[in-house]
Order: structure tokens, then C-alpha cells, then sequence
């Protein structure tokens, strides 16, 4: 699995986009009701992952890591923890909740890439 994230507008779409070029590829968005898997694909991108509460991000965690046996899984996350804190206490809990869940989500992916301003920087395994 590899995690690629940056801040909204930085160029995640458009890195991913490239990466999967030519290949069979199955978007799917978490806030999406049911993910199924079509077949022969080759790449699973997931993204809207920053929109998950517990406790669908461990079931997220748990989906992904069986799909990344059939298939290379991208997952695209917005980065919402940097800036201004929130004066509104479920904002910041919501912020607090999706570090703790990409902290999660960082462990078990096997690369990470920082996306910032369209400039990508491998900060783990290789690129």
C-alpha cells in the first residue's frame, strides 16, 4: 500500500494520475455506502479517507489491507492538521481523530509520499 498526501490543491490527484498511467485502474471513494471490486484491476485508488470516524477507519485499514493482495493500492489523503487550530471543539476533535487514524494508516502502508505544491518527497520505503 502506498499512502500519497499533502495539503487539498497540492497535486495528489495529478502524481497518482501519472503513476497509474496506462493501467487498470478502480477509484473508489470511502464515503461511498459499499466498495466493491470490479475484476482484472490492476491499481485500487482510494481517497476521501480524511472524511472517516471511527470506527470505519479500522474497518477502512482492514478492507485495504486485503485488497492490497489483489491488487496495488494508492490511497490519496488530505493532509488537515497543519494551519490554524480550530476554535470548535468537534473540529478539533476531528482533526485529532484523523491524525491518530493516519498514524494508523502510515504504519501499515509500505511507502508515503508528502505531495506539497507539486513537488513529491518519498518520507518512507522507496519511491
Amino acid at each position: 500500500m502506498h499512502v500519497i498526501f499533502g495539503g487539498a490543491f497540492n497535486g495528489k490527484r495529478a502524481y497518482v494520475e501519472q503513476r497509474i498511467q496506462g493501467r487498470s485502474v478502480q477509484w473508489l471513494n470511502v464515503d461511498a455506502d459499499e466498495h466493491i471490486l470490479l475484476p482484472n484491476i490492476e491499481v485500487i485508488v482510494v481517497f476521501g479517507v480524511e472524511n472517516l470516524l471511527e470506527p470505519k477507519g479500522k474497518e477502512l485499514l482492514e478492507k485495504m489491507e486485503k485488497w492490497d493482495e489483489l491488487a496495488e493500492v494508492l490511497v490519496i489523503a488530505t493532509e488537515i492538521g497543519r494551519g490554524i487550530v480550530p476554535m470548535d471543539a468537534s473540529m478539533r476533535k476531528l482533526r485529532d481523530d484523523v491524525g491518530r487514524f493516519y498514524q494508523q494508516l502510515f504504519t501499515k502502508a509500505d511507502s508515503v509520499t508528502r505531495i506539497w505544491y507539486g513537488i513529491s518527497q518519498t518520507i518512507k520505503g522507496d519511491e
